[in-house]
């Protein structure tokens, strides 16, 4: 008797479900929707994943992330470029040493590099008024700025400030402490999807690149004057590749070649 009893359980609770899924499933037009990737593989972030580019005037550099870090609580993953950057260049910030993917935003730590740019860039600017003397260059303690390199999603004519810094100083002359001249540096950084669309690199072609001009303005005052210098890159990124084409007035560099490793989650 009890067995005849949960055989008629079974039998209702096998009925139920399948209305379930006749209700839900069969009479309806709509389709469940694929899951998508996880958004951190978009800008691939595992360690032991490489890029090599071909680099205006033939010479070839390799990109690769080779480790991870924790600063101010925050991880970071660590770019190794060979061979390294000359810093003293105002677009090298858009190819960090630190970065981090979040849900949201791809992040460069530029705190470093934007140091020893201005520490570079401001005796430049001196040179002819205080030819022969010694300077020494001071930067104000600034803490870990970070350049949003995009943020998800990237749609086409979007933009967003992707750094807006002002940076404080002084200038001494001759060691002397008497002999300082305070300066101020303003950066502003903004970034813009320009258009979306194949592109094909000598690492093979890609049906979906996104097209990205960066503008920056760089503007030290010194003795109450202003000088502003600016400069463009555009960058094509591939979802789920990473950078396989920038350009400048220098000329562009091209993806020749990657590889990309698993995450753990993978």
């Amino acid at each position: 008797m009890k067995e005849n009893l949960k055989r008629k359980e079974m039998r209702l609770t096998f009925h139920i479900c399948c209305g379930i899924l006749l209700l839900f499933g069969c009479g309806s037009d709509e389709t469940i929707a694929p899951i998508e990737a996880e958004m951190p593989n978009y800008f691939p972030d595992a360690v032991g994943s490489r890029w090599v580019y071909l680099n205006p005037g033939g010479t070839q550099g390799t990109l690769e992330v080779s480790g991870e870090t924790n600063i101010d609580g925050k991880n970071y993953r660590i770019f190794k470029d060979t061979p390294p950057p000359d810093d003293t260049e105002l677009r090298l910030l858009l190819k960090p040493i630190y970065y981090r993917v979040t849900q949201n935003h791809v992040l460069f730590l530029v705190g470093g590099k934007i140091d020893r740019f201005v520490k570079n860039e401001i005796p430049n600017a001196l040179r002819d008024e205080f030819a022969g003397l010694d300077l020494s260059v001071t930067v104000d303690s600034i803490t870990n700025p970070e350049l949003t390199f995009f943020q998800y999603p990237l749609i086409p004519n979007s933009k967003w400030d992707a750094l807006n810094l002002k940076i404080n100083g002084s200038i001494t002359l001759q060691n002397l402490a008497l002999l300082q001249i305070p300066f101020e540096v303003v950066m502003h950084i903004t970034g813009e999807v320009i258009a979306k669309g194949p592109i094909e690199t000598p690492a093979g072609k890609f049906d979906e690149a996104y097209q990205i001009k960066y503008e920056t303005e760089f503007t030290q005052t010194l003795f109450s004057e202003s000088e502003t210098i600016h400069d463009r890159q555009t960058t094509w990124f591939v979802p789920h590749v990473g950078i396989v084409k920038s350009e400048s007035e220098n000329g562009a560099s091209e993806l020749i070649e990657y590889s990309l490793a698993r995450t753990a989650k993978e």
